[in-house]
């Protein structure tokens, strides 16, 4: 095998490597962002249902405090946008996969027997353009989403079953 196709090779799967935490990292993300908002969404609900019938109970100052706790929640709600961001982060881990199948798919595949080095480096040069992008345009994560990201990584839980044959 050539030099020049071993490098390209070696570039493959750099981008493999890194979207794959990537898109680890930016699931990790979501989730924990779904969480948020079913920690704060639940709770306001719950407020203004408890509180209209504690109005209709007569207990009006239970119905104000339980009327606030649900408008600080559901403001809260507002502002962080809990749901759009987990949105965000889905959206961006699968744009990520998309990208690492494509890099798998060029490397096993498109870099076969017959060689083109002028294909190989547009190709490779193209596919870490698209990391480059999405790296500056997806929404930024936190470290503890990436430190579970590897860990799961490291644990192999992002590994195909057939690529652990030997």
């Amino acid at each position: 095998m050539s030099t020049e196709k071993n490098r390209i090779i070696d570039e493959a799967h750099r981008i493999e490597e890194d979207v794959d935490h990537s898109a680890r990292s930016h699931f990790n993300a979501g989730n924990r962002w779904k969480r948020y908002h079913y920690t704060i969404g639940l709770p306001s609900a719950l407020a203004v249902a408890l509180s209209g019938g504690a109005y209709i109970g007569e207990e009006t100052v239970l119905a104000i405090i339980l009327a606030a706790v649900s408008t600080a929640l559901t403001t809260t709600l507002t502002f962080l946008k809990p749901s759009e961001k987990s949105e965000l982060h889905k959206s961006a881990g699968n744009q990520y996969l998309k990208l690492r199948n494509q890099t798998r798919i060029f490397r096993e595949i498109d870099l076969g027997k017959s060689f083109d080095e002028g294909f190989a480096k547009d190709r490779i040069k193209e596919l870490a353009e698209i990391r480059d992008d999405l790296n500056q345009n997806s929404p930024s994560i936190s470290r503890k989403d990436y430190e579970l990201a590897k860990k799961d990584i490291d644990e192999g839980r992002s590994t195909h079953r057939i690529d652990t044959k030997e």
